[in-house]
């Protein structure tokens, strides 16, 4: 079970890869349009071509990634705990948050002084204190001020997920659902009172209740392995028939929501058939586990490191896209090039940090910088 943890985690760090490679590709072809066509070019012009479908195809298919990372981290709480013990000890609980937060807080650093070189951006000491709280460093980085939340909650959620596992599930799951279904006004581009606008516009990504499901479901599923894993490979045709009409019912319900907004460069939120196509992903991922997985080796290995390469690959992308903005703007034209490069550099550069310090004599300190 393990073993098929770590491939779904590395299946899932290609995935994030892939997404923040095709966001980079979105950049490249509406923001950055005017630096390889005439400046009275349509900002939206190639909206609708192959590259746009493709990216959005890319899109739909990785919206499980961070559910799956969560499910995995969850699961390992309950490893963690084990039998024997009412719930999951507070030392285990600040070591995985210390494992967290030191390289967190590296990585959010040379985001900071990334800005101050290539933008030339300056805050003021609170502000950056309120961007390290929130996980604002870069985008991506709010995944670990989540998951420190979660980990906070875990030894309140063992018990439950012990004993009252169906309760805590339905819980989570309507928690998550409420929050999500305030986002359908802003997917929608629809006017709402203006009591409700402060709840439609500032629910972050980092707050615990808008994946509260995920990391509970790896919780319930790690102490309840052999009653779930039987029910789900029962049912197993029925998760993997779901898995693909929700990704391609995802794609077009996508399309719509833009169409019906009118914002074609509007950015992707988890939708309510988002969830659907997540779950039936996981649940069929498990219930063909004697299906063996192209790679599998390299995937678990991939796994293992998915934290460190998930918090290196960032600037490491920022700073390979802008280099050709600058440097070489008509690759920008060419996402068959554009991807290709985004992505090995992406991956390959954040492994090869990782190996060389593995071999070093600093491995002392790889888990201060990658986990």
């Amino acid at each position: 079970m393990i073993r098929r943890l770590l491939i779904l985690n590395g299946l899932a760090i290609l995935g994030v890869i892939l997404f923040h490679s095709s966001g980079w590709g979105f950049v490249a072809m509406f923001a950055w349009v005017h630096r390889y066509m005439p400046a009275t070019t349509d900002t939206f012009a190639q909206a609708g071509g192959t590259a746009y479908y493709a990216f959005r195809l890319i899109e739909q298919l990785i919206v499980v990634s961070i559910p799956a990372f969560l499910f995995v981290s969850g699961f390992f709480i309950a490893f963690a705990t084990g039998r024997t013990h009412k719930t999951v000890g507070w030392n285990i609980v600040g070591a995985r948050i210390k494992n967290l937060l030191i390289p967190y807080l590296l990585w959010s650093l040379l985001a900071f002084a990334m800005g101050m070189v290539l933008d030339g951006r300056r805050l003021s000491p609170l502000a950056y204190v309120q961007l390290l709280l929130t996980g604002g460093a870069t985008p991506a980085y709010y995944y670990v001020i989540l998951l420190c939340q979660f980990y906070l909650f875990s030894p309140f959620l063992v018990p439950l997920a012990k004993k009252h596992w169906v309760l805590l599930l339905s819980v989570a799951l309507v928690l998550q659902l409420a929050v999500q279904i305030l986002q359908y006004p802003v997917i929608l581009g629809l006017d709402v009172p203006s009591g409700m606008q402060p709840f439609v516009d500032r629910v972050p990504k980092w707050f615990f209740a808008t994946r509260a499901f995920w990391f509970t479901l790896g919780v319930v599923f790690g102490f309840h392995l052999k009653t779930l894993k039987a029910w789900i490979t029962r049912y197993k045709w029925v998760w993997l028939g779901l898995t693909v009409v929700t990704y391609v019912l995802g794609v077009i319900e996508w399309e719509m929501y833009i169409k019906w907004s009118g914002h074609i460069g509007m950015a992707h939120r988890e939708t309510l058939l988002d969830n659907v196509f997540s779950i039936a992903f996981i649940f069929a991922f498990f219930a063909f586990a004697n299906v063996s997985i192209l790679w599998s080796k390299q995937l678990g290995w991939l796994g293992g490191k998915s934290f460190g390469i998930y918090m290196a690959h960032v600037p490491v992308m920022e700073v390979t896209a802008r280099a050709i903005y600058h440097l070489a703007p008509w690759l920008l034209a060419y996402q068959i090039l554009f991807q290709p490069i985004l992505i090995v550099l992406g991956l390959g550069i954040p492994l090869l940090l990782i190996v060389l310090m593995e071999r070093s004599p600093a491995r002392r300190y790889y888990q201060y910088v990658f986990g």
